[in-house]
């Protein structure tokens, strides 16, 4: 627990999609935060009390432990209400919580699966790449995901509403994996959306998390 009066603490490994996704809102809404690196991986027993899953990120203010992403820009959403990540009108703010949804479940887990397999299987557990498994997210998944994100951002500056909300921050944070695992988008193909990421990661609430995270390409 963090002693009364000092920052709420956000618990997690700056490399993680999920991590960065709450990194960013934090930023957006200038909150202010301490941050404990923390991975997954044979997480300590204090940590398994915060994150009984054992996953990251997990926000303690107080006596309040939130280990979940979604869960904790909610939260944070209600409690610093502006500037807002969610649209106002019932329709918009439904649709970039499905954006949200997709993402963390369609996307990161794709794009975060090559990034296991060429990253952190060998730089961390000193495992050989699955390249089939690679090729098979390359070749069969993404396309159908780019494909769908081409389609729902059209020709709009940002995924809902015409507005930065959560769903810009929850659908571009597994491409900074991507390209750490040295994967980018194929722009001939999917213009729309390799320009989407681009313009989002350059925001000024997110792009020196982005130049910072990408760092662990060379380190």
């Amino acid at each position: 627990m963090n002693a009364p009066g000092n920052l709420p603490v956000l618990h997690g490994s700056n490399i993680s999609p999920f991590v960065r996704k709450v990194r960013v809102a934090l930023a957006y809404k200038g909150i202010e935060y301490d941050d404990v690196q923390q991975i997954p991986f044979g997480a300590p027993p204090e940590f398994v009390e915060k994150s009984p899953l054992s996953k990251i990120p997990c926000w303690e203010e107080g006596d309040l432990n939130l280990p979940d992403s979604s869960v904790i820009l909610s939260y944070l959403e209600h409690r610093y209400p502006s500037p807002a990540l969610l649209p106002a009108e019932p329709g918009q703010r439904a649709r970039a919580l499905w954006f949200e949804e997709y993402a963390d479940t369609m996307v990161t887990v794709t794009l975060a699966g090559v990034f296991f397999e060429r990253f952190v299987k060998p730089t961390i557990f000193k495992q050989e790449t699955n390249e089939a498994a690679v090729d098979k997210a390359l070749n069969e998944v993404m396309p159908g995901i780019f494909d769908y994100l081409t389609d729902s951002l059209g020709t709009d500056e940002y995924m809902v509403g015409g507005e930065f909300s959560i769903a810009d921050i929850s659908l571009t944070s597994p491409f900074v994996n991507f390209a750490i695992a040295g994967e980018s988008i194929d722009a001939e193909r999917w213009p729309t959306i390799a320009s989407y990421v681009t313009r989002i990661h350059e925001l000024p609430c997110y792009a020196p998390i982005v130049a910072g995270d990408l760092s662990f390409r060379s380190g």
